[in-house]
């Protein structure tokens, strides 16, 4: 999702453990399934670390500072990039501009092919953007290649004669001719017009195209009041948005098959030279989420294909269908109310008119994205999400798709996810740890939150956004150019620029270490769920965040500024909504049950198994949940009445569908559709129930191989399963707690394992009842095996485990060196409450000393440093200890102690941020953009308490 402030708008095995040879031109090779492996856990191939989104200040890169670059990619452990040149706030002069603006030249592509031979040698991935900027077009197409909107003019006529009315013609800023679509007359159904929701009477209504003739209406209008529609295709005229060439162009029409094959060959045609490269190093083209600049999007084919979908002619309903930016990007849509309205059940004629819409976008875009970019060896990335669509079924026709962190809340990730699993998509990417509002709050405990909300909510493929081309305009500070905060325009503020102006960029290997293995265990096996619940809406904006998470809207409390206050639009059906399924929710993952969103199109393909769960293309759930809804498909009912009535177990929470949402005979479809639904919940495995206990004994009465043997609410979690039967369970602690999980295994379970992939530590269980002390806000992955030939040799019986709640000393008095101030024997305190420290960004060395009496030989002892803002690293007795970069900031230290006097120093790296606004205020004009930003302060230093702890004692894993 790109969401760009209008004043910018104004102005600008395996999947191999390598990648594949040259000579494997084929996309599927980069999907392979495989099973997870225990030796490969550890060190797992490059291919399986997270990628990189790349700014480019358009085509301003050198070749030799792209190949540097890319071996700072692959010696930071990412697993490739996505190239987006781009022109957005850079500081041009005479020289620059033809070089910024070169986008899509022999110029360009010979920089591309550098990348490409660069990423070949170092076995990276490349992904390229489908075009400069965003949505995707450009100069090279034609006016007549974009968008087409639904417009209309309208008149109003007193009736009793026949009359000659000459249509209203429409404003068209583009060369291409408006076309007359339908003319439409319907009698007011009052006699006043404000002009503001014009009531019509539905049954006046009548389509009178053949009375045109030369864009005049000859009528015989009856007698009243009449509303004269005429209805036009006309270009959009939306342009490119920060395209790095000379002038923008039309936004492709992704309407129009034909003209996304033109784009697609002129960017990616023999022109180019990037062919020989198709499937190895460049992997796919990506596309941003749909979300345009149209009234009502149109397309030619658009009456007699809805006709075809719908049943009914869509034309005499136009009218209700007009509103004011409804195909706006939300943040430029003003929600305004429709222009007409026949009667309360308009919105079923939106619907329709949506669900069209999104099936044509699927038709000439998807589809054609797809097979054109898989017949040369590539693959369609996207995050099929902006446009009121079914997307489920759109991630579906993506070779891979795509969520992302700015979507906020984990019930709009699903969205994409759940797609995934129904489609049997195997790689499911995120456009990672981006939020708005939150320039340089990144650090890496941040990262490691985003990513992992990520992989709870089913994300196998971090794609951070991002890292900015090494670009320093003399007007910005050393850091560099960084497209998303920018002197020159304050409205510009997203995270995260992760590359080497970042602070925090000598961490980033260990972080990226980390999402590897994760993502290796992630991409392994398939998809699981217990059970799916009913998706009711046709977009993910404006749903709600659960109470239960974290990092909504990018937002760390206690740790950043607050986000600042906001005009959003919000939508009321779905908070209420919201705030009656996340309870559900929230009951399921306590229960330890995994769940997936499920759309009509799947429901209606659900095959009853002999063991009463439901096959969906391969994949076996065992429920389906109906819940806080009264909208279902007629078709999707039929089914669920039949699957019920065979032994489905369904459960309904709440209110159910009594009504289905399409128009065409919508009084007998409705009635339909309650019976079907009324049918299905007396099944015989079927429950309706708004009872707690009941929901609670359901949950646990769900057959599941491996248990939460108590109710866990802290956690989120991802599955997978491999073709053996063998599970991995990623589980992540959300809370800021020390918890304890307790896992019940099936005795089809021969091996299990704990594995962490922060040290790529892999502990050996020997029950069948296992636990797992799990840290504030940290995550586990577990693997559960079915061959009795798993153990491996690098796996250990058991680890030391430190005791949260015993402390044996308190480290309370330091010297704290930060640049040439120095404190001495001080208590620890923020930064930002001391006005010498309060702007800085220095590390702060720490210094104390302590006495040690030798504990006993077997017994281990643990340094706990508390808060940390935000990375430490350790040394005792002048020996480096290690280091921690998020939470919990724990070490062992036992084998560093000695009796006696001890020493004991911690370095510690604050953020960036502080730094920017100390110097916005000081009036240096390079950080402008946070300028009156003190509100923003971020805590810094070690904040601790300090403590030594001892271990826990071991009991059974």
């Amino acid at each position: 999702m790109k969401v760009i402030v209008p004043l910018l708008l104004a102005t600008t095995v395996s999947i191999a453990q390598v990648l594949p040879d040259s000579s494997k031109n084929q996309a599927s090779h980069w999907l392979n399934p495989f099973n997870f492996n225990l030796a490969s856990f550890q060190k797992p191939s490059q291919s399986f670390a997270p990628m990189a989104r790349w700014w480019w200040p358009g085509n301003d890169v050198e070749p030799e500072e792209l190949k540097r670059e890319m071996n700072l990619f692959a010696d930071h452990f990412f697993g490739g990039v996505e190239v987006q040149p781009l022109n957005i706030v850079i500081p041009m002069n005479e020289k620059t501009r033809p070089k910024v603006t070169s986008w899509d030249t022999p110029a360009y592509y010979k920089n591309l092919t550098v990348v490409m031979e660069e990423a070949r040698k170092r076995k990276l991935i490349v992904d390229v953007t489908n075009g400069s900027g965003w949505p995707p077009g450009g100069p090279f197409l034609a006016p007549e290649d974009g968008f087409l909107s639904l417009e209309y003019g309208a008149v109003t006529v007193s009736g009793g004669t026949k009359q000659s009315i000459p249509l209203p013609r429409l404003p068209n800023k583009t060369t291409v001719p408006s076309r007359l679509q339908a003319v439409v007359v319907a009698k007011l159904s009052n006699d006043t017009d404000t002009g503001e929701l014009v009531p019509l009477d539905f049954a006046s209504t009548r389509v009178v195209t053949s009375w045109v003739q030369n864009d005049t209406l000859v009528w015989n209008f009856p007698e009243g009041k009449w509303k004269v529609i005429a209805f036009w295709a006309v270009p959009s005229g939306e342009q490119t948005n920060i395209a790095a060439t000379p002038k923008q162009g039309p936004v492709v029409d992704h309407l129009d098959s034909t003209k996304v094959l033109k784009l697609y060959s002129h960017l990616f045609g023999s022109r180019t030279g990037l062919q020989p490269y198709f499937g190895n190093p460049f992997r796919a083209v990506f596309n941003d989420s749909y979300e345009f600049k149209a009234n009502r999007h149109y397309s030619p084919d658009f009456i007699a294909y809805f006709k075809k979908k719908r049943g009914y002619d869509i034309t005499p309903y136009l009218p209700a269908n007009m509103q004011r930016k409804y195909n706006f990007v939300g943040y430029l849509n003003p929600h305004a109310k429709p222009d007409f309205t026949f009667s309360n059940q308009d919105w079923r004629l939106r619907y329709d008119y949506d669900i069209t819409l999104g099936e044509l976008l699927g038709e000439h875009f998807f589809k054609t994205s797809k097979k054109w970019m898989e017949s040369r060896g590539l693959l369609h990335r996207t995050q099929a999400y902006g446009l009121n669509m079914d997307m489920l079924a759109m991630a579906g026709l993506a070779s891979i798709p795509e969520t992302e962190s700015m979507l906020g809340s984990e019930a709009a990730m699903k969205v994409m996810t759940s797609g995934a699993l129904l489609y049997n998509r195997p790689l499911m990417t995120a456009e990672s740890v981006v939020f708005g509002n939150r320039a340089y709050t990144t650090t890496p405990s941040k990262i490691k939150f985003a990513v992992d909300k990520l992989f709870a909510a089913g994300v196998n493929q971090v794609i951070y956004h991002g890292v900015p081309y090494r670009y320093k305009p003399e007007k910005l500070g050393p850091e560099g150019w960084y497209p998303f905060s920018s002197p020159f325009i304050a409205g510009i503020n997203f995270s995260s620029n992760l590359g080497e102006a970042n602070i925090f960029w000598k961490d980033q290997k260990q972080v990226n270490e980390y999402v590897g293995r994760v993502q290796y265990a992630l991409r392994s096996g398939k998809p699981q769920a217990d059970v799916l619940i009913y998706f009711p809406f046709l977009s993910v904006e404006d749903i709600p965040a659960n109470p239960e998470e974290i990092l909504s809207n990018g937002y760390l409390p206690d740790v950043e500024g607050p986000l600042p206050k906001g005009d959003e639009h919000v939508n009321a059906a779905k908070v209420e909504w919201a705030g009656k399924i996340y309870p559900l929710i929230n009951e399921l993952e306590a229960g330890g049950v995994s769940w997936a969103w499920v759309n009509d199109a799947s429901i209606q393909e659900a095959q009853l198994q002999k063991d009463g769960r439901l096959n969906i293309r391969d994949n076996h759930i065992s429920a389906l949940i109906l819940a806080y809804d009264s909208t279902i498909h007629l078709k999707t009912a039929e089914r669920i009445r039949r699957l019920a009535s065979g032994g489905m177990r369904l459960l309904a929470v709440g209110s159910v569908p009594t009504k289905q949402p399409s128009f065409l005979n919508w009084k007998q479809n409705d009635e339909k559709t309650a019976q079907c639904i009324a049918a299905a919940l007396k099944g015989k495995n079927s429950l309706h129930t708004n009872d707690i206990g009941q929901l609670r004994a359901w949950i646990k009465d769900l057959p599941q191989p491996i248990q939460f043997k108590e109710r866990s609410s802290f956690t989120r979690q991802a599955r997978r399963e491999m073709s053996d039967g063998s599970r991995i369970h990623f589980i992540w602690n959300k809370s800021a707690a020390w918890q304890s999980l307790d896992l019940v295994l099936d005795k089809r379970y021969k091996h299990s394992y704990w594995l962490d992939a922060t040290t790529g530590a892999i502990i050996a269980n020997s029950s069948s009842t296992v636990s797992y002390q799990l840290a504030p806000f940290s995550s586990v992955l577990f693997y559960a095996s079915q061959n009795s030939d798993t153990a491996d040799s690098s796996a250990k019986a058991s680890t030391a485990r430190v005791n949260p709640t015993e402390a044996v000393l308190s480290l309370s008095n330091w010297d704290i060196r930060v640049d040439s101030v120095l404190l001495k024997n001080t208590v620890l305190f923020d930064w930002k409450s001391d006005s010498l420290l309060r702007f800085s960004s220095a590390d702060g060395i720490y210094n104390s000393a302590f006495q040690w009496k030798q504990g006993s030989a077997d017994k281990h002892f643990f340094l706990d440093l508390g808060k940390v803002c935000f990375t430490a690293e350790v040394y005792i007795n002048n020996v480096f200890v290690g280091k921690r970069i998020f939470p919990p900031y724990l070490l062992d230290i036992t084998r560093f102690l000695k009796s006696g006097n001890n020493t004991i120093q911690v370095r510690v790296t604050p953020g960036q941020l502080n730094e920017f606004i100390g110097k916005a205020k000081n009036g240096d004009a390079r950080y402008r953009q946070f300028k009156g930003k003190e509100d923003q302060i971020m805590p810094a230093g070690l904040l601790g308490p300090v403590l030594i702890r001892p271990e826990k004692v071991a009991d059974s894993h």
